[in-house]
Formats: structure tokens, C-alpha cells, sequence
């Protein structure tokens, strides 16, 4: 006759396991590139994303905007395009629309650009005299605009992890002097050690001097370019990260394509 079989053993009394930790909040939602920065950037950070015109940094700052975590307050800063554009641009892609924009340029239009196009109108027709009666004369002189001024009381409200796109620095550059938008980005960066935050600058650093331009990059945490080169008649984008805190070995590049859900890389 054949023995009977053994009995099953008992389960083996092994600890719990331990409970899966929360998956790393994304950067910019290109899971290469994330896996690229993965456990090297510091808690807050900054960092500036630059390249040419055409080049897409803009769209790449949005895809950042919307790779947010639950917690996060995200706020984007334009400078050069209408608020219903950006939104549109996101529903495109299936991204969240939901976020803070604050549009800088529309404020210039509203403070600087509308007043300037008043003053030549009135050089080239005369003022009429419903004007002359309307006139005041607080009229004459227009407060001062500030926007790295401005930048700075919405900063101070910081105080827990967030997002923060400025898209772009140039504007700041444009306004103020070097030395006051420097020191702006280092507000930004001290910001986002304490509350946790990461925050994401462009520029196109081609039109501003090389000192201004090298010690943004030293202030910065991450710097990445956006490059193009032209292939058959077509341009290929590729994302260089060039620099990474402490994490030299990290730096490198991907070949970038956009789809339907945004921008990806090739592998």
C-alpha cells in the first residue's frame, strides 16, 4: 500500500510585513525622467528648465503643473499667454485644469502697456474736452509696478508643500534689475526647502548675460535643456539634465515626443 501523505506543514510564524510606503510623488510625470531624479533631489527644491523658442519648454511646464500630488498647492505664473490658452492646452492632454493661474501678463497689459498706448493716443488725436474735464491729477504719474515685489508677499504665504511654475523668468528679467530677480529665485528655492515645495522656473538664457545667467544656475538644484536638432526635414527634442545636487552620476539625456497624454520619452 502507498504511505499516506504527510500532513501540510503549518504556516511558518513570520513578522507582518511591513506596510508599502507611498509611492514617490511624480516630477514631471515622464516616469524615465522621474526614475532619472528619483530619491536625489532634497525635500524643497528648485529648479530651471530652459531652451529655445520652439522647443516646448512651456508645454513641459504645464505637464510638471499637473503631475502634482493631492497635497500640494500649485500655482502658475504666465507671463505670455491667455489663462483660457493654458487651460485648453491641459484639457487637450486630459490634465487637470484645476490649478491657481495667476497671469503676469495681463496685469503688465493692465498697469503698463494700456496707460503707454493712452499716452500715444492722446500724441497722435489730441484730448478731447470730456477728457480735460475728467482729468485728475493723479492722472499724471501711475504708481510704480513691481512684480518681483509682488512675487515676494505671495512666497511669504507659503507655508505647506507646494507647486510653484513660472513660465518664465524672462518677464522678471525684462522688469527688474539682475540682482533683484536673483535674489527673487533665491526666496523662491529658501521657500521651498522649508515648506516642502518644488518649484519650476523657464528661460531662455541665449538673451541674457552669462554672469546673471551663471549664478541662477548655481542657485538652482536641477537645471534641464531642452535641445532640437534638426532630422530628415524634422525637429527631434531631447531633455539633458545637467545638473543634479550632489548627484553628479544622475545627469543625461532622453529623446522627447509628445502624444496624446503629453510629453514622453524614448527609450
Amino acid at each position: 500500500m502507498t504511505p499516506p501523505p504527510p500532513p501540510p506543514s503549518p504556516p511558518s510564524k513570520t513578522a507582518a510585513a511591513a506596510p508599502a510606503a507611498p509611492p514617490a510623488e511624480p516630477i514631471f510625470g515622464i516616469p524615465e525622467v522621474d526614475a532619472m531624479l528619483a530619491g536625489q533631489l532634497p525635500k524643497g527644491w528648485l529648479a530651471i528648465l530652459t531652451g529655445p523658442p520652439g522647443s516646448g519648454i512651456e508645454i513641459l511646464a504645464k505637464q510638471f503643473a499637473q503631475a502634482s500630488g493631492p497635497r500640494a498647492t500649485v500655482t502658475y505664473y504666465t507671463t505670455s499667454e491667455r489663462t483660457e490658452d493654458i487651460r485648453r492646452a491641459m484639457r487637450d492632454f486630459s490634465w487637470r485644469d484645476d490649478l491657481r493661474i495667476v497671469n503676469l501678463s495681463d496685469d503688465y497689459h493692465d498697469t503698463v502697456l494700456s496707460r503707454d498706448l493712452e499716452v500715444s493716443r492722446f500724441r497722435e488725436k489730441g484730448i478731447s474736452p470730456q477728457e480735460i474735464a475728467q482729468f485728475r491729477l493723479e492722472h499724471l504719474e501711475a504708481p510704480p509696478v513691481n512684480f518681483v515685489t509682488r512675487m515676494l508677499v505671495e512666497l511669504a504665504a507659503l507655508d505647506k508643500p507646494f507647486r510653484l511654475i513660472i513660465d518664465s523668468l524672462d518677464f522678471f528679467l525684462e522688469q527688474s534689475k539682475p540682482s533683484a530677480v536673483i535674489s527673487l529665485v533665491r526666496q523662491i528655492r529658501y521657500r521651498a526647502q522649508r515648506a516642502g515645495g518644488f518649484a519650476l522656473l523657464t528661460l531662455h538664457p541665449s538673451i541674457h548675460d552669462s554672469k546673471t545667467v551663471g549664478i541662477l544656475d548655481d542657485v538652482a538644484d536641477l537645471l534641464m535643456d531642452v535641445e532640437m536638432a534638426k532630422e530628415h526635414m524634422q525637429f527631434q527634442h531631447h531633455l539633458t539634465i545637467r545638473k543634479v545636487r550632489n548627484h553628479p552620476e544622475r545627469t543625461g539625456s532622453v529623446r522627447l515626443v509628445v502624444g496624446e497624454k503629453g510629453v514622453s520619452a524614448l527609450t
